[in-house]
């Protein structure tokens, strides 16, 4: 199965390539290097002003020629292809087993008003979607975390949290976030109402370790932004999260999600409810 990465030649480019080469070693996949050039864009004009058909025709040639030229410099399959980036590359992620996307801006505004490929691949929910920063490429993590609670997408996180971590021999730790009640993460499989916070935690960290097979922290928290706070803590070089798409219309995606989408400064990986590996 491939790897694919979309390239786009901006500030992460380089750390996305970085990432399929060495993450497509030690998962065992066909990393693919896919450039999708904007045309519609150029049709609109073309067809606006004929006179500028020919011209616009013989550059994105030329384009498309330097690009796949300067794309299979780097060893690896690629490919350059013309469209709508979100529906070319949603449209060939359906042939991956995993796909990295460059995460970029600082500002949560630019975050999202950028971000409208991930989002779109995401809320699809058909394929784990990995999203380094720039400068931030994941090469040999050490230490994995996983957002987890006792839903059916914190367990598919945590599957493929473990699975990278046995092959990029890393450590994996899952990170539980416990609210009071009216907040993002009150533990409806316990009764903290007749509990303390020591005994919800600790039951907490007992039910999920068993229930997912890996090491829990739990911590309380009130805000989704608390659980980034942790990994940072932590010093983890990935952090995992399951997501809702597919599974219901109410924060799709989950909170923790949307949470370190806007916010997050670390790798990302998503992980749809129905993903299996």
């Amino acid at each position: 199965m491939r790897l694919l990465a979309a390239v786009d030649f901006g500030a992460t480019h380089e750390s996305v390539v970085a990432t399929a080469e060495a993450l497509g070693e030690a998962l065992g996949l066909e990393p693919f290097l896919l450039h999708v050039i904007p045309d519609p864009y150029f049709q609109g004009l073309a067809h606006h002003f004929p006179d500028l058909k020919e011209p616009i025709q013989a550059l994105l040639a030329q384009v498309e020629a330097r690009v796949g030229a300067a794309l299979r410099a780097r060893g690896l399959k690629a490919q350059v292809l013309r469209g709508l980036p979100a529906f070319v590359v949603g449209g060939e992620a359906t042939r991956a087993k995993l796909v990295v996307l460059g995460q970029v801006g600082e500002a949560p505004l630019e975050r999202l008003a950028r971000g409208g490929m991930a989002r779109y691949l995401l809320h699809r929910g058909e394929v784990p979607v990995l999203l380094v920063p720039p400068h931030r490429p994941l090469l040999r993590p050490a230490r994995i975390a996983v957002g987890v609670d006792e839903g059916d997408a914190a367990l598919a996180a945590a599957r493929l949290a473990q699975i990278f971590g046995e092959r990029l021999g890393a450590e994996v730790v899952g990170l539980h976030l416990v609210s009071g009640e009216g907040g993002c993460c009150y533990p409806t499989y316990l009764d903290p109402k007749g509990l303390g916070l020591a005994q919800v935690l600790e039951r907490a960290e007992a039910f999920l370790s068993e229930r997912l097979g890996l090491k829990v922290q739990a911590f309380k928290g009130e805000e989704a932004l608390d659980l980034l706070e942790a990994a940072k803590r932590l010093g983890v070089d990935l952090l995992v999260l399951g997501s809702k798409a597919k599974s219901t219309w109410r924060h799709r995606l989950g909170q923790m999600v949307e949470a370190a989408l806007r916010h997050g400064e670390l790798p990302l990986l998503v992980v749809p409810e129905a993903a299996r590996w």
